[in-house]
C-alpha cells in the first residue's frame, strides 16, 4: 500500500513538474518572447514582392510602335519581377516579354533587353533611364499551401510607368532603305551595306539602315557584329566622297574658284618614291571637272595649295574625329591625325579620302552641311521622350553646332555636285525630272596581314542630295566588299536612286509635293523613272492585335524552291497594282501581295478590314502594303 502510494506521488510529480515546464514555457513564448516570434510568424506568412514598372514603347516618327513590353499570364516562382492584377483577394501574376511587332526593321538602331530586363544595345540601352520606369513593390500575405493574397491594410508602392520614346526614324523610309540596300548586297554578292538618309536642314534620322542586321526579338540567333550598328560603330576610309572636304577648304579659302583649272598631269603625280594615279588620263581639267570626274591627280594638287593646317582644320570643322553628338552609344569617332604626325604623303591622300578613317554618319553629317548651305548639325536620332500621361519630358532642339562654310561656297558645291551626277561618276544615280547632287568614293581597304592596302577589297559609296536648289533629304549608302571590286558609282549610286525613287512615290509620304517640279510634278502614284528591276523581301511578319499584343508565331512565305519571292516579270516596268485583299484572312492576303512583289505588314489577326495603299492604287514594286486585320466583323 506504501509502495502503491509512493508510486502515485512520484507519477504526480512528475505530472506536475511536465505541466509546470509547459507553462513556463508557455510563458516564456507568449510574454518574453512573444512579440518576436509574432514578428517570426508575421515574415513566414507575408512576402514583399517587387512589381515591375510598364517598360516604355519605342515609336518611330509617325507613333507606330517598333518596340513595347507585353505581359503573359503564369504563376511566377518567387523572387521573379511581375506586375500584379485583382481578380477579388487572389492575385494573378504576369512575366513582362519584350517584343518588336516589325521584327529586323531597324534592329540594330533600336536594340535590345537583356533577360534581367535591361537594355543592351541601341535605343534599349542609351535611353534606358527613361524607359525602364521605377519598379513598385506590395505585401501579400501566404497560406500553407503557399497561395499568396492581397489583404486591405498592408503596405504597397505602386510601380512608375516608363516613358515613350519617339524617334525622328520613319518606318516606311526605313524599310525602303533596308530593302533597297539588302536587294543590292546580295545581287553584287557582297559582304554588307549600310545606309544612312537624313533631312540636311535639321540632322534629323529617317533611316538608319544595316546589312546584314538582326531580329531584335531573336537577338542570341545572330552574331555580335550583327547587332551591332555599324552605321555608327564602324570605321572606313572614304575615299573619293572626302574630295568634297578638299573642295570645300580650297574654295572657302579662295586658293581656288569654280572657273580655275588644275593640271591632271596625264594621270600620275609622284609623291616621293610612290605614285598617286588616276583611273584614266587626264590632261587639264577645270575645278568643276576635276571633281565631277573624281581625278586624284587635281586633288593632290589643290591638297598642296590648301596646306596642310587648312586641310586639317576643314577636316575638324566638318566633324571628322570627334563623335556627332548622335543620341546613340558606341559611337565611333574616327581617326584625324594630328599634323605633327603627318607624313611627307599623308596631305595628298587625306585630300583623296586616305589616312583618315571616318563613319558613314559623319560622312552623311558632312554632306548636309554642304546641303544645308554651309551649316553643320548634330544629328538626332531621337525626336522627344513623353511620359505615361502623355507629357513631353524631353525634346530634341535640332541644334546648329557651327557655320563651316559661306552660303556661296555651299551653293558652288552644290553645282558641282550636280554635275557629278549629270555628267560624271555618279550618273547612275540620276532621276528623271529631279536635280540630284551627289559624289562617288571607292576606297582600298587596308590588308591587316600586309599592311598594304588591298587590291580586291573595297568600300564602294555614294552619298547625295536632293533637289540641287533646296535640298530636302540626303542619302548615303556604304557597300562593304563587293565581290567583283564594282566603284561607287555601280555599286552605291543605284542604291541611292532606288531609295529616292520609292520615297518620291510612296503614297503615304509627303517628299514628290516637296522634291518634283511642280510644272512636272507626277500623278500621285507615279514613281521616277528606274530601269533597275524590284524583287520583294521575303519579311517575317509578326501578327499584332488591336491591344498591341503580338502572337508567338513569325510567318514567312515562300513561293519557290530557293525560297526566295520574285517580282511579275522582271522585264516589265517596276509598277503594280495593289490587290484587293478585303475580306482575306491574313495569310491569303500576305501572300498575295508577295505575288504582286510587295512588302506586307500585318496589324491584327482575322481577316483584312483595311489596307493601304488602298485597292487598285499604282505603287513602285517592294512598296509597303500594310493590313489592317480584325475578327469583327
Amino acid at each position: 500500500m506504501r509502495i502503491r502510494l509512493g508510486r502515485l506521488i512520484v507519477v504526480s510529480l512528475v505530472i506536475v513538474s511536465l505541466f509546470g515546464v509547459l507553462v513556463a514555457r508557455l510563458f516564456y513564448i507568449q510574454i518574453i518572447k512573444g512579440r518576436d516570434f509574432a514578428e517570426r510568424s508575421k515574415d513566414q506568412a507575408q512576402q514583399r514582392m517587387v512589381i515591375a514598372a510598364n517598360r516604355g514603347a519605342v515609336r518611330d516618327c509617325n507613333g507606330r510602335v517598333l518596340a513595347k513590353s507585353m505581359e503573359s499570364k503564369f504563376r511566377a516562382p518567387l523572387g521573379v519581377f511581375v506586375n500584379l492584377e485583382e481578380s477579388g483577394e487572389k492575385q494573378k501574376y504576369h512575366t513582362v516579354k519584350r517584343v518588336y511587332p516589325f521584327g529586323e526593321l531597324a534592329g540594330p538602331v533600336i536594340g535590345y533587353i537583356g533577360r534581367d530586363g535591361y537594355g543592351l544595345s541601341g535605343i534599349e540601352f542609351a535611353f534606358e533611364k527613361y524607359l525602364k520606369g521605377e519598379n513598385g513593390w506590395a505585401i501579400l500575405r501566404r497560406d500553407g499551401r503557399n497561395n499568396r493574397y492581397k489583404r486591405i491594410g498592408l503596405p504597397q508602392k505602386p510601380p512608375v510607368d516608363g516613358c515613350d520614346v519617339i524617334l525622328t526614324i520613319d518606318a516606311d523610309i526605313q524599310g525602303i532603305a533596308e530593302h533597297a540596300l539588302k536587294q543590292r548586297v546580295a545581287e553584287l554578292n557582297a559582304r554588307g551595306g549600310m545606309c544612312v538618309v537624313m533631312e540636311p536642314h535639321t540632322g534629323k534620322i529617317l533611316a538608319m539602315a544595316n546589312e546584314p542586321t538582326f531580329n531584335p526579338n531573336i537577338p542570341l540567333s545572330f552574331s555580335s557584329s550583327q547587332r551591332k550598328n555599324r552605321c555608327i560603330e564602324y570605321n572606313y576610309e572614304p575615299g573619293s566622297t572626302f574630295k568634297v572636304i578638299t573642295a570645300a577648304a580650297a574654295l572657302q579659302e579662295k586658293v581656288k574658284n569654280v572657273n580655275d583649272s588644275v593640271d591632271g598631269g596625264n594621270g600620275v603625280y609622284k609623291v616621293y618614291d610612290q605614285a598617286i594615279r588616276d583611273h584614266r588620263a587626264f590632261g587639264m581639267l577645270s575645278f568643276t571637272e576635276a571633281l565631277s570626274f573624281s581625278s586624284n591627280v587635281c586633288f593632290a594638287r589643290i591638297a598642296n595649295d590648301v596646306g596642310n593646317e587648312g586641310l586639317y582644320k576643314y577636316a575638324k570643322d566638318f566633324g571628322f574625329g570627334s563623335h556627332t553628338g548622335v543620341q546613340l552609344s558606341g559611337e565611333e569617332k574616327g581617326i584625324v591625325h594630328p599634323v605633327e604626325k603627318w607624313s611627307g604623303r599623308t596631305r595628298v591622300t587625306m585630300a583623296i579620302g586616305q589616312e583618315i578613317s571616318v563613319t558613314l554618319l559623319q560622312m552623311a553629317v558632312a554632306f548636309s552641311c554642304v546641303a544645308n548651305g554651309g551649316v553643320l548639325f548634330a544629328p538626332a536620332i531621337v525626336d522627344k521622350i513623353v511620359s505615361p500621361d502623355n507629357a513631353v519630358v524631353w525634346k530634341s532642339n535640332y541644334h546648329p553646332v557651327r557655320r563651316v562654310i559661306s552660303e556661296k561656297t555651299a551653293a558652288n558645291l552644290r553645282t558641282i555636285l550636280q554635275d557629278v551626277v549629270e555628267k560624271g561618276t555618279g550618273s547612275r544615280a540620276e532621276i528623271d525630272n529631279l536635280a540630284i547632287g551627289g559624289k562617288t568614293g571607292t576606297s582600298q581597304k587596308l590588308d591587316k596581314e600586309t599592311g598594304a592596302y588591298s587590291s580586291s577589297e573595297y568600300w564602294s559609296s555614294f552619298i547625295g542630295f536632293a533637289p540641287v536648289d533646296r535640298p530636302e533629304i540626303l542619302c548615303a549608302v556604304l557597300i562593304d566588299e563587293p565581290a567583283e571590286g564594282e566603284s561607287g558609282g555601280l555599286a552605291a549610286a543605284p542604291v541611292f536612286r532606288k531609295i529616292i525613287s520609292q520615297i518620291i512615290s510612296h503614297p503615304q509620304l509627303d517628299y514628290a509635293e516637296k522634291m518634283l517640279p511642280k510644272s512636272k510634278k507626277k500623278k500621285k502614284n507615279a514613281a521616277p523613272h528606274s530601269t533597275t528591276p524590284v524583287t520583294a523581301a521575303v519579311y517575317p511578319v509578326p501578327s499584332l492585335d488591336n491591344s498591341g499584343k503580338i502572337s508567338d508565331a513569325l510567318i514567312i512565305f515562300e513561293d519557290n524552291k530557293n525560297g526566295s519571292i520574285k517580282s511579275d516579270d522582271a522585264a516589265t516596268p517596276s509598277m503594280v497594282r495593289v490587290p484587293d485583299c478585303m475580306g482575306k484572312n491574313a495569310r491569303d492576303a500576305i501572300n498575295e501581295i508577295n505575288r504582286r512583289g510587295l512588302v506586307p505588314y500585318i496589324y491584327g489577326s482575322g481577316a483584312v478590314t483595311e489596307q493601304k495603299p488602298s485597292v487598285g492604287a499604282t505603287v513602285y514594286k517592294a512598296e509597303i502594303c500594310t493590313l489592317y486585320c480584325s475578327y469583327e466583323g
